[in-house]
Parts: C-alpha cells; sequence; structure tokens
C-alpha cells in the first residue's frame, strides 16, 4: 500500500438554502426640474424656520405625505 496518510481529498459540497431575488423594473426617463420648482418643492417638504414640529407633522398629514423622522441627525 502506497497511500501517503497526510494526503487528505475530501469533496465540498453544500445545498444552496437561499436565493435573492431582484425585480426588474422598466428603465424610466430622468426629468430635470427647474431651479425655480425645486426650490417651491422644497419649501413643502421640509419644517419652516419657526415651525413647530406638531404643526409640520398636521401638515404633512393633510397632504398625504409620508414623514420620517431621524432623532440623530437633528
Amino acid at each position: 500500500v502506497d497511500s501517503d496518510p497526510l494526503q487528505v481529498a475530501e469533496a465540498s459540497y453544500a445545498e444552496p438554502f437561499d436565493c435573492l431575488m431582484v425585480e426588474a423594473m422598466e428603465v424610466t426617463q430622468i426629468h430635470a426640474v427647474p431651479e425655480e420648482e425645486y426650490s417651491e418643492k422644497i419649501k413643502v417638504v421640509y419644517p419652516q424656520a419657526e415651525e413647530e414640529l406638531i404643526d409640520f407633522l398636521n401638515r404633512c398629514k393633510l397632504n398625504n405625505k409620508e414623514v420620517m423622522l431621524c432623532p440623530r441627525c437633528s
């Protein structure tokens, strides 16, 4: 018997257990927004200088807008 006792040959095989799926969407065109229109949209999205938080949240709710609060950023 001429086999090398230190030579270890093993086969590694793993069963796949998860598959990452990505939803494919149609390509959409990017439209440039004029600066005047951009500044008007920004005024609506952010709270005003002296506006209370509850007033801002109520304004967003009345306009059916989603709001995300980030406490660490403020």
